[in-house]
């Protein structure tokens, strides 16, 4: 009975041990690359407060919003591209799918956008991604007035999958001033993790009438997707060297029962 006890006992830990490592050895890879411009406002400050005229904006009748999402599975030969625009603030959306991968883009309200790219081992061995999402309008801003355009802007990048690319990007124009935040993963690069702040950008109009000043958005997401080699690390390594030497040693502990009288 002791020694079929040992038996069963040596088994079942070599089975967790061979379990552990096919599950270090296969754990999936992901990659997530996402951009975002939220939190928009325009704050008015009266320039000359005394000369009984109002300070304020308004938006021109001319707005638009343009957007794509593309997905490809090199392995299958298969490529998705999806596309939405609106000449108006109106909620616009496009995905692309393959498996349990995907790319997201969307925009909303004005100064509202989003794109998010979700590549996975479904694509199989290689796959790429894309998203881009184009926001366009005109403030007219009136006389002795300045408008202060604020928002809150994010990047992000997480890389679990190897041997990949990712480049995140979102840009803004506002009056003559830039804000440009970015990430990029490979080719040297090695960004990883979530970059987000509030900012703030802003038009002055000192002339007596009103003025037409452009703002412009835009969030782009690329990726391109490589599962990494099937080598075992160094763990796996080890845990399979555990299980051998428990097979090694139950087998000579058979052998001597064996030959004993």
């Amino acid at each position: 009975m002791m020694t079929q006890k040992y038996r069963l006992t040596s088994a079942a830990a070599l089975l967790v041990s061979l379990s552990l490592a096919g599950g270090s050895a296969l754990a999936a890879p992901v990659l997530n690359v996402g951009a975002s411009i939220s939190k928009p406002s325009l704050t008015v400050i009266d320039l000359t407060p005394d000369d009984g005229q109002v300070a304020g904006y308004r938006f021109h009748d001319t707005a638009s919003s343009s957007l794509n999402a593309s997905l490809t599975a090199l392995a299958a030969s298969w490529t998705q591209t999806e596309s939405a625009s609106s000449d108006k603030f109106a909620l616009v959306d496009a995905t692309a799918l393959y498996g349990s991968s995907r790319s997201v883009s969307s925009a909303g309200q004005w100064g509202n956008l989003r794109t998010d790219l979700h590549i996975d081992d479904s694509v199989g061995h290689r796959g790429a991604g894309a998203g881009n999402v184009n926001q366009a309008m005109t403030v007219l801003v009136t006389a002795h007035t300045q408008v202060v355009f604020s928002a809150y802007g994010e990047v992000s990048i997480d890389n679990r999958a190897g041997a990949s690319f990712g480049n995140a990007v979102t840009t803004v124009y506002f009056g003559g001033e830039y804000w440009v935040r970015g990430m990029q993963q490979g080719a040297g690069w090695n960004d990883n993790g979530v970059r987000g702040e509030t900012f703030s950008m802003s038009y002055v109009n000192n002339t007596n009438t009103e003025q037409y000043v452009s703002l412009n958005m835009n969030i782009l997401t690329r990726a391109v997707y490589q599962a990494p080699s099937p080598v075992p690390e160094p763990a796996t390594y080890a845990m399979f060297g555990l299980g051998a030497l428990m097979v090694g040693a139950l087998a000579r502990r058979q052998r001597r029962q064996q030959r004993a009288p």
